[in-house]
């Protein structure tokens, strides 16, 4: 028996159904796992920011470590209530997840090298993680809004991977990376990123449901 070959407007349709579906996904409550980063992380840029501030204390630093303390448990426990509900995943589902879970890897690998080299006597090295989230992330939600074909994403992406560049620019010209404008720039790129397009998204599909 012979498989029916797909005209390509069934091809469209079934392509539009896919991100359809996606979006649907991005805007479930129990399937919000990037928006929880972002949550995460925006507060403790913020918790950092405030303390490192008003106090000049340089062990506030380690309030980032919150985000992988808090932000690893919350993730196995919400990709496992995922698993549960036993929910068919689309082609872009795959992709997306491939997609995040190398940016994941990106950043423990790196995270890894960065405190080597702050062992052996480097701690500006740790540079390369703000660059990290302003860049590589900001590309994994640029490409994200391009499959979902979700402008949102596209341009939060954009805005922070541009950003990262001026960070770097600013760095190699020597202009201090002071905390009164890099955080508030850290922080609006995730703002942008992630939780402003998953709030675009849910509005959307309130909006054709009704």
């Amino acid at each position: 028996m012979e498989d029916k070959k797909l005209t390509p407007q069934e091809s469209m349709e079934l392509i539009a159904s896919m991100i359809q579906s996606t979006k649907r996904r991005v805007a479930s409550p129990n399937l919000k796992i990037s928006v929880m980063w972002a949550v995460l992380t925006i507060i403790t840029a913020a918790a950092s920011w405030i303390l490192l501030y008003t106090t000049h204390d340089p062990l506030f630093n380690f309030i980032w470590f919150a985000i992988p303390i808090i932000g690893i448990p919350a993730n196995i426990i919400m990709a496992n209530r995922t698993s549960e509900k036993s929910i068919a995943k689309t082609y872009l589902d795959k992709v997306r997840e491939g997609l995040w879970k190398a940016v994941g890897y990106i950043a423990i690998g790196l995270t890894i090298a960065c405190v080597i080299a702050q062992q052996c006597g480097y701690p500006e090295a740790c540079l390369a993680m703000l660059y990290y989230a302003f860049i590589i992330v900001g590309f994994g939600a640029a490409v994200s809004g391009l499959l979902l074909r979700e402008n949102s994403y596209v341009i939060g992406g954009m805005f922070s991977i541009f950003s990262g560049f001026i960070v770097i620019i600013c760095n190699l010209c020597r202009i201090p990376l002071l905390y009164s404008w890099v955080t508030p720039l850290y922080i609006l790129s995730f703002l942008l990123m992630f939780i402003v397009p998953a709030f675009v998204i849910s509005r959307k599909i309130k909006s054709q449901e009704r």
